[in-house]
């Protein structure tokens, strides 16, 4: 990489703090939803935003999606099913295809320009996508499922954070209507923000999502290409069990399937102090009619 060609990405976290990435801009362009870039870099390989907004980068996604499609296909008992709720970028589908009990992969993303976009930057996702167990339906999916009675076995909720449209998938209304869509013992999944950085809307999402589903375990682990640590949650109406998990993930190394960037005991990990104060003063619970926006208050250099 020559010097020459190298460029500065300023991604602002809020108003006061941001990332500066050096590398190249690969591709910068929109769909008729949101602004899409490709940017290389030397530590991270090549990084995907949305408006602005960092989503994965070559270096740790499979962290992400691991924790986000492998983690509640190995806490369930025996996943036939799963739906992934947004996923453009695809890599939760790249998760899903190892799961050999998967009889049925869907994923309801209403933007097929990310989609299109992403098989054509990352040639890995062309093979992905010609297994038959996928379909894959371009429409907004709280629409979809609000008009189909379909049932899951997994529901991996793969979305921007709570900010314009997506804010709407993530009210107690839309969470009431998820557990309507699980089967019996089936378990949603949900990247959950971070705590320090932005406590009403990680407090806000726990607590929506507990308000609806009596069992959840919580993972804290660092996304480095974030610059901040994240947490994932899996939220169900059984109990859930990490030793299930454990078991399953040992099974899945033996069966040739190594989640080199993913451990079950990081579910076992009890909240600290500052988290259970976060929880017990910030937030509320999220509801269509008066729906949380964690950038709302924030200047449009955030997102733009």
């Amino acid at each position: 990489m020559k010097k020459s060609s190298l460029t500065k990405k300023n991604e602002w976290v809020n108003n006061v703090f941001g990332h500066t990435y050096v590398g190249q801009r690969l591709y910068l362009g929109k769909t008729p939803f949101q602004r899409m870039e490709i940017f290389k870099h030397q530590t991270f390989g090549t990084l995907l935003f949305l408006d602005g907004k960092i989503q994965i980068s070559a270096r740790d996604e499979d962290r992400y999606h691991q924790y986000l499609v492998d983690a509640p296909l190995l806490a369930h008992a025996k996943p036939a099913s799963l739906c992934i709720v947004g996923g453009g970028d695809c890599f939760g589908l790249e998760e899903a295809i190892k799961h050999a009990s998967l009889k049925r992969i869907l994923m309801a993303e209403i933007d097929k320009g990310v989609v299109d976009f992403c098989k054509c930057h990352y040639p890995v996702l062309q093979k992905v996508l010609q297994d038959p167990r996928i379909e894959i339906i371009y429409e907004d999916a709280r629409k979809w499922l609000e008009n189909n009675s379909e049932t899951f076995d997994v529901l991996a909720i793969d979305l921007t954070e709570p900010h314009g449209p997506s804010k709407m998938l993530y009210t107690k209304e839309f969470y009431q209507l998820c557990k309507n869509r699980l089967n019996r013992g089936g378990i949603l999944s949900i990247h959950t923000d971070n705590s320090t950085i932005f406590p009403e809307s990680f407090a806000t999402i726990f607590k929506t999502l507990s308000s609806v589903f009596p069992h959840i375990l919580t993972a804290r682990v660092d996304m480095p290409c974030f610059g901040m640590g994240w947490t994932y949650r899996m939220a169900s109406a059984s109990p859930l069990a990490v030793a299930r998990l454990n078991q399953n993930t040992q099974e899945f190394a033996k069966s040739g399937n190594v989640l080199h960037q993913f451990s079950p005991s990081t579910y076992l990990v009890e909240p600290t102090p500052e988290e259970q104060d976060i929880i017990k003063h910030f937030g509320r619970i999220s509801t269509d009619a008066k729906p949380f926006d964690k950038f709302e208050k924030l200047a449009k250099k955030v997102t733009r």
